[in-house]
C-alpha cells in the first residue's frame, strides 16, 4: 500500500468558485482563552499568523486573542455562545495545502471521518478533511520501538466487523487470525496472591454468598450478565429500559451485591468507575458484544488464556487501515489544523482553523470526540441537548505500559503467567506469539480512575513504579521485563481518554438527540454507537453522517 505520511499524500486540487465574502457572523467574535494557548519556547504564548481568506481580513481575530484576560465559560459558552477555548498549536504547521472551498468539511481523521470523507467523495463531493493532531489515526494507534510492536488503542477486528473488513478489502489492507493469545492470571488482592482454583475458599475474598465462586476478572461480566434487560441493541433505548440510566453501583447495590465484590467489579470497568457510569451503556456494549459472540460469562471478556478466536488484527498494525483511507482521499489530510470556530451563515459553512485559515463547505461532518467538539465555538449555538451532551462528554482513561518478556519468571515462581490485582497497576497479560506460542511480552493495563491517578507523573517515573510493584508481589519477576512503548489515553490533549461513556442519567437526557444533524453540521465518532462497538461504530457513524449529506443534496 502506498506510504501515508505527509509528504507522499495526493497533492491534486481541485479548483471551486470563489468564496462568498458576505459572512454577517464575522469569525472576529472568535475568542481563544489565554490559558489554553500553548507557550512558546521561551514561556510567552503564541499566536498563529493572521491571513487573508474568503475575502476577509481576520486581523479582528488576533486583536480579539490578545484583548481577553478573564475567559467565563459557562455550558452554553463552550459550545454555542462566547468563548472557544482551543490550545492553538505554535509548532512549524504541519497542515497540507489545499482549497479553501470544497463541498465538505470533515473535522477528525480517525475512522469515522475518513470514512464518511471517502463515501462523500465516491458521490463527487470535493472532501476536506482536517485534524487537530499532527497524525490520523485517532484512537487506533501503534507503538513501534526496535522492532517491537504494540497496538496502544483499539486493535481487534470483530468478525461481524463489516465495514471495517470491506475498508481493508478495498484499500488493501491485510487482515490475519494469528494475534497474542492470553495466559492464565495470578489473582492478587488486598497483599495476598491466590490462584483462581482457591478463590472461592480463600479468606482475601470478601465477597459473598454466591459471588464467592465467580473470579474477580469474570465478576462485572458475570453479574451484568444476569441481569441483561434486552438481547437486541437497538433496544438500549427504548422507554422502559431508560430506567436502568443510573449508576451501575447503584443497580449492584440494588440486587444484594457486596460492597466488596463492587470494588473488584471495578477493575475490569472500561469507564471511570462503577459509580460513575450508567449501567444502561453497559448494558448496550454487553448486547452487541454478545451478538459478536461473546456469550460465556464464565470467561473474561479481556485476557486470560480464552481469547475468542474469531478475532482478526490488521497485519502491520491497526493504524494502517487510517493511513490508507487518507492516502486513497482526493486531496490530502490537513493536519496540525484545529478548528477554533464554525459559523452557518445561509447555505454556508466557516470553519475557522487555528492558522488562521477559513474553509467554506455546504456542509460539515464534526467526527471529533466530543471532548475536543467542547474547545469550538458554533454560530449559531447548538441545540440545547447537543450543547448538553457536549459540555458533558465523559470519556475513559487509559494507560498502557509494554515489555519485553527476557526471563520466564513463571518457570522459577512456579505460577500462572498473568496478574490481576486490585494493586496500582491493576491487571498485567502475560502473551504468547502468535507465531511461536512463546509468552515473551507483558502489557499492563490500567483504567478508568485508576489510569487517571498515573498520570501526574512522567512516563520514566510510571515505569518505575511499575516494575517495582510487579517485582515486590512476585520477585521472581526482577529482571525478566524490558520497557518497550507505552501509552496515557487520559493524558492525549484532543480526546482525554479512549472511549466514550454515559454518566447516570445521561442516556435519558441526551442519548437520542446528541447525533442529529444541527442545520449543515453532522456529527459521528464512537460516542454516538447505536449498534455497533470498536471499530465498527466509528465507521458505522461516519457512514450515517455522510448518508445524511447525501438525502439532502
Amino acid at each position: 500500500m502506498r506510504s501515508t505520511t505527509p509528504t507522499s499524500f495526493s497533492s491534486r486540487v481541485t479548483t471551486m468558485s470563489a468564496p462568498n465574502a458576505s459572512w454577517k457572523s464575522t469569525m472576529a467574535k472568535a475568542v481563544v482563552s489565554a490559558s489554553r494557548l500553548l507557550p512558546s519556547s521561551d514561556g510567552a504564548l503564541t499566536f498563529p499568523p493572521v491571513r487573508k481568506a474568503g475575502g476577509l481580513l481576520f486581523k479582528q481575530v488576533e486583536n480579539a486573542l490578545m484583548t481577553l484576560r478573564q475567559p467565563i465559560l459557562s455550558r452554553r459558552s463552550i459550545v454555542g455562545g462566547m468563548l472557544a477555548a482551543v490550545p492553538l498549536l505554535a509548532a512549524p504547521r504541519g497542515w497540507a495545502n489545499g482549497p479553501q472551498t470544497v463541498d465538505v468539511v470533515v473535522v477528525g481523521a480517525g475512522l469515522a471521518g475518513l470514512n464518511a470523507a471517502a463515501m462523500l467523495e465516491e458521490q463527487g463531493l470535493v472532501v476536506q478533511v482536517v485534524e487537530a493532531s499532527d497524525r490520523v489515526g485517532g484512537r487506533l494507534r501503534t507503538g513501534r520501538a526496535e522492532g517491537y510492536q504494540a497496538e496502544l488503542g483499539g486493535s481487534e477486528v470483530g468478525a461481524l466487523y463489516g465495514r471495517v473488513r470491506d475498508a481493508c478489502a478495498r484499500l488493501n489492507v491485510g487482515l490475519t487470525t494469528k494475534g497474542a493469545k492470553g495466559t492464565d492470571f495470578l489473582i492478587h488482592v488486598d497483599g495476598t496472591s491466590v490462584l483462581p482454583a482457591d478463590w472461592s475458599k480463600s479468606a482475601v475474598n470478601q465477597t459473598r454468598g454466591k459471588e464467592r465462586d465467580f473470579l474477580p476478572y469474570i465478576l462485572q461480566n458475570r453479574l451484568m450478565h444476569d441481569w441483561l434487560p434486552f438481547k437486541q441493541t437497538n433496544a438500549w433505548l427504548l422507554p422502559e429500559n431508560l430506567q436502568f440510566d443510573i449508576s451501575a453501583a447503584e443497580l449492584m447495590r440494588s440486587k444484594g451485591v457486596s460492597e466488596a465484590a463492587i470494588r473488584l467489579a471495578d477493575i475490569d470497568l472500561n469507564g471511570a468507575s462503577l459509580e460513575g457510569v450508567s449501567a444502561l451503556s453497559i448494558f448496550r456494549d454487553m448486547a452487541r458484544a454478545q451478538v459478536e459472540g461473546f456469550k460465556d460469562p464464565n470467561k473474561p471478556q479481556y485476557g486470560g488464556a480464552s481469547l475468542a478466536s474469531d478475532r482478526s488484527y490488521i497485519v502491520g498494525g491497526a493504524d494502517m487501515l487510517p493511513r490508507a483511507m487518507a492516502a486513497a482521499l482526493k486531496l490530502p489530510v490537513r493536519l496540525n489544523s484545529p478548528v477554533i470556530a464554525v459559523d452557518q451563515t445561509g447555505d454556508q459553512v466557516k470553519t475557522l482553523l487555528g492558522n488562521g485559515d477559513v474553509l467554506t463547505s455546504r456542509f460539515m461532518v464534526m467526527a471529533a470526540p466530543f471532548s475536543a467538539v467542547s474547545r469550538i465555538r458554533f454560530t449559531p449555538g447548538l441545540p440545547d441537548a447537543q450543547a448538553d451532551a457536549i459540555a458533558g462528554a465523559r470519556y475513559s482513561a487509559t494507560t498502557q505500559f509494554h515489555f519485553k518478556i527476557n526471563k520466564p519468571y513463571w518457570e522459577k515462581d512456579g505460577l500462572p503467567p498473568s496478574i490481576w490485582s486490585n494493586t496500582s497497576f491493576e491487571r498485567a497479560f502475560a502473551l504468547k506469539h502468535p507465531e511461536t506460542g512463546a509468552i515473551d511480552s507483558m502489557i499492563v493495563w490500567v483504567n478508568g480512575d485508576g489510569a487517571t491517578r498515573w498520570d501526574d507523573r512522567d512516563t520514566a517515573r510510571q515505569v518505575e513504579l511499575v516494575l517495582a510493584e510487579l517485582t515486590r508481589i512476585r520477585p521472581s519477576m526482577a529482571g525478566a521485563l524490558e520497557y518497550k512503548v507505552g501509552y496515557s489515553w487520559g493524558r492525549n490533549p484532543f480526546v482525554g481518554g479512549n472511549k466514550h461513556f454515559y454518566a447516570p442519567g445521561q442516556v435519558k437526557r441526551f442519548a437520542a438527540d446528541m447525533g442529529k444533524p444541527a442545520g449543515r453540521i453532522h456529527f459521528a465518532g464512537e460516542h454516538l454507537r447505536r449498534l455497533e462497538h470498536g471499530m465498527e461504530s466509528a465507521m458505522e457513524t461516519g457512514e450515517a453522517a455522510a448518508l445524511e449529506i447525501m438525502e439532502k443534496i
